[in-house]
């Protein structure tokens, strides 16, 4: 199997690094280009948006609702 290159996105330092495996520490990917993996914040957030917005989401809105209500202080 050929491997291919990857890029991940720094969590730290919002750096692109390349690397076959993932880095150490905290890193977003692997992402097939350097494009792909610089815009890995905005990425994350649209795909956590359009869960948010899914009917996958409404358990766990319902769930954090009703932890809210009955703790007002978290």
């Amino acid at each position: 199997m050929k491997r291919t290159e990857a890029y991940w996105y720094d969590v730290a330092s919002g750096a692109v690094e390349r690397a076959e495996e993932r880095p150490e520490g905290a890193s977003l990917g692997p992402f097939a280009t350097a494009e792909e993996a610089a815009e890995a914040p905005e990425t994350l957030l649209a795909h956590a948006r359009a869960w948010l917005d899914s009917d996958a989401a409404q358990p766990y809105m319902d769930e954090a609702r009703s932890a809210a209500e009955e703790d007002p202080e978290s």
